[in-house]
């Protein structure tokens, strides 16, 4: 397995101050079970939308070896944590969005969720606890899966950077417009930037067409009347090679 844990600083927001901390990312243990599920609630609670975040029972399972949940330590305490998902209902499901052989259930991952303490923020934890995880994931777990809602860009705008694409987009989870996201780690796939379309988040009505002629999301970008997401011809990239 490659590496479980890292060092390193990180800016803690204060009134009238921005301090560096020393924090400590590692696997989350059973030791972790309740402090992780303690501060996924108290997150949950402070956004004011438990729909956009993960059922505590998934994040015990996940813990319990149905998925791999990291987190980030700052003086002892919990101030992020990234979970993804092993458990068969959600990776069934994942299976049935990317339109992947039944086969590939054992090489696929749902990315769940990365809650933030709020003074650190702006720290890119999204960005560096996803590449953390992808080391912890491959090479068992290729397929990655996530979704994510039109309405929350800076979420979409943190997965994109993360490498995922843009495949579909489906109501989901009682009537939620999702984007579906996938990243394939053992066969990477490059885009066409020229010649893109650019379709306002907005506009959830016009998504489906852009994947129905074979196009991906890959970025999104700050318009004059709104953000929209780029879309743009996936090509090949088996010669470019995978994660080694």
């Amino acid at each position: 397995m490659a590496y479980t844990s890292q060092q390193f600083f990180l800016q803690k927001r204060e009134v009238g101050l921005i301090v560096p901390v020393l924090c400590t990312m590692r696997l989350l243990g059973e030791d972790d079970i309740e402090n992780a599920v303690e501060f996924h609630r108290r997150i949950t609670d402070q956004i004011g939308d438990p729909g956009v975040f993960a059922e505590e029972n998934t994040i015990v399972e996940s813990i319990r070896g149905e998925g791999a949940v990291s987190g980030i330590f700052a003086a002892g305490n919990l101030i992020a944590v990234r979970a993804f998902s092993y458990v068969k209902e959600y990776v069934d499901e994942a299976m049935e969005d990317l339109c992947l052989d039944e086969s590939e259930a054992a090489s696929t991952a749902v990315m769940d969720f990365c809650v933030t303490d709020p003074s650190f923020r702006g720290n890119n934890i999204q960005f560096f606890t996803y590449l953390f995880m992808e080391n912890i994931l491959y090479p068992t777990r290729y397929h990655l899966h996530t979704t994510v809602s039109p309405h929350n860009s800076f979420s979409l705008i943190n997965v994109l950077k993360c490498g995922f694409h843009a495949v579909d987009f489906k109501i989901k989870y009682g009537g939620h417009p999702r984007f579906v996201l996938y990243k394939n780690l053992r066969k990477p796939v490059a885009v066409k930037t020229r010649g893109h379309k650019e379709i306002l988040l907005r506009n959830h009505d016009y998504h489906p067409k852009v994947f129905a002629e074979g196009f991906v999301g890959y970025k999104v970008k700050r318009k004059a009347n709104g953000l929209a997401l780029l879309y743009g011809k996936p090509l090949s990239a088996e010669a470019e090679g995978g994660k080694e």
